[in-house]
């Protein structure tokens, strides 16, 4: 337990940004799922695509590479993006799988220190360089994972598997979320021990594959959705577009508009042109499209929508400490639940731009 204190003591962390919102039905749909009810999903509680995104998300397994490195990868974008809510259930669900304190240790030095065997070296650079803002992975490292024996498949799979925990650290950090102390104790707890078995059997047996068969028409950045057929992140994630760009608490103006502000920021011309054609679809030209992007101001957004735009390319390049204090400072400016499908919206377009990678 000394190491977890000692680590996530290191990591910057504030009190929860956003209200607690009762929701009984669906308090009780996440107890009859998964037998407890974190502080986050009552946060999260009146975004309904929002909600069952990262309720499921998590327990997506991995099915076409090794389980080992998809448990690392979870340490691995953890450390990354500094996220002390989901670095603490990624070292406590390690310790519950069966690693030892010191194992667990060996992984994150091996992980600066390059004493792994090479394809799990090349995994965690993929994984590092994925979930950083820049610079995105090449197109090489893509190609060694292959020519090291995985699949097209699984490189596929590698990087949903990382954009989704990427996805969880940035909701779980925007919203400055109650870490889970139990959790935590449980896994180093003599009883803990005990019952890792048990616990290990019961955490594999909620994983969860339940998502609706893709539509013949992809919608929503169908290349990147497409890039991941025969995956289940290929329905995972165009459960969650569909679910992210069909609700009504913000416009599809300033949620395109995000995407387009996340794409920018990160180069990534296929989610640019994606962006502008449902920007015109809106009825926005060109010129004024890039005009919103390049000053995030735009008379077809309100003043607290304008704001947010603001505050999206920020979801870019972040440092926790910095993003909660401005988060904290928005809330106070903007409705809640607008500032919860925010930070759903923004989070999830670093996802999808991150695994445009696929397309180059």
């Amino acid at each position: 337990m000394n190491e977890l204190l000692r680590t996530t003591n290191q990591m910057s962390w504030g009190d929860p940004i956003l209200p607690i919102v009762v929701d009984r039905e669906w308090e009780a749909e996440v107890m009859a799922d998964i037998g407890q009810l974190p502080d986050i999903y009552r946060r999260l509680a009146p975004s309904k695509w929002l909600r069952e995104t990262m309720l499921k998300w998590p327990r997506i397994p991995v099915s076409e590479f090794p389980r080992h490195l998809g448990d690392i990868s979870s340490l691995v974008t953890a450390q990354e993006n500094a996220c002390r809510y989901c670095y603490g259930v990624a070292r406590s669900y390690l310790r519950m799988f069966g690693h030892s304190e010191k194992a667990i240790n060996r992984m994150e030095r091996d992980m600066q220190f390059g004493e792994l065997d090479e394809k799990e070296r090349v995994f965690i650079k993929f994984c590092r360089n994925l979930a950083r803002s820049s610079p995105r992975p090449p197109k090489d490292e893509r190609e060694k994972l292959i020519s090291l024996g995985f699949s097209p498949k699984a490189v596929s799979e590698m990087a949903f598997h990382i954009g989704n925990h990427c996805f969880v650290n940035r909701v779980s950090t925007f919203i400055s979320c109650v870490p889970m102390h139990k959790l935590e104790t449980i896994s180093y707890s003599f009883m803990g021990r005990i019952m890792r078995p048990l616990i290990a059997r019961k955490l594999r047996g909620m994983e969860t594959t339940n998502f609706e068969p893709l539509p013949e028409n992809l919608e929503y950045f169908p290349g990147v959705v497409a890039a991941l057929e025969g995956t289940t992140g290929a329905a995972a994630l165009n459960e969650a577009m569909e679910g992210a760009m069909e609700t009504s608490i913000l416009p599809q103006e300033l949620k395109i508009l995000i995407f387009a502000v996340v794409a920018r920021s990160l180069e990534c011309p296929f989610c640019a042109t994606e962006s502008l054609k449902m920007a015109r679809s809106l009825g926005f030209d060109d010129e004024e499209f890039e005009q919103a992007i390049s000053s995030l101001r735009s008379p077809r957004l309100s003043a607290e929508e304008t704001l947010l735009l603001s505050w999206a390319r920020e979801t870019v390049h972040y440092e926790t400490g910095s993003i909660q204090k401005n988060l904290r400072k928005l809330s106070g400016e903007v409705d809640p639940t607008m500032l919860l499908e925010a930070i759903g919206i923004a989070s999830l377009a670093n996802t999808v731009v991150r695994l445009a990678i696929l397309l180059e």
